[in-house]
């Protein structure tokens, strides 16, 4: 794999996660507004909110860093925009099933059980991804 490629793919990875995180943190969210404040597992709920906001706010540093190597290497010049950039074959499979996943999520009562396992997979999704991106950076 050429410099450029790898940049490129550090990048659309970096802003992959972080929209990943973020659509975490909106599901969290939207997943402990259906639920009454009175009742006992709301503060789980509240910390769970807070734990993948907080996963959002060190992916956003892991890409500001990423950006800033990227931007200070000449190969950045010859890169297209994250948009116009193919996800790494091996991401774009977790990709796909995370937003069907995603989709499932959006549709599924609040709170259920069906809700809690989505969201499960939804976790596990974003630490299969995760992996996915520390075994490039080693490869790399």
């Amino acid at each position: 794999m050429s410099e450029a490629d790898d940049t490129r793919d550090v990048l659309r990875g970096a802003s992959d996660g972080l929209l990943i995180a973020i659509r975490e943190v909106d599901a969290r969210e939207r997943q402990k507004r259906a639920v009454p404040p009175g009742d006992p597992g709301f503060p789980d709920l509240a910390r769970d909110v807070r734990l993948a906001a907080e996963a959002v706010l060190e992916l956003a540093r892991r890409e500001e860093q990423a950006a800033t190597e990227a931007t200070a290497s000449r190969i950045a010049e010859t890169l297209p925009s994250i948009n116009a950039s193919e996800p790494p074959r091996e991401l774009a499979a977790i990709l796909e099933e995370w937003r069907a996943v995603e989709r499932q999520l959006a549709e599924a009562p609040t709170p259920s059980e069906e809700s809690s396992r989505l969201m499960e997979r939804f976790e596990d999704l974003r630490a299969q991804y995760a992996d996915a991106m520390r075994a490039r950076r080693r490869e790399s």
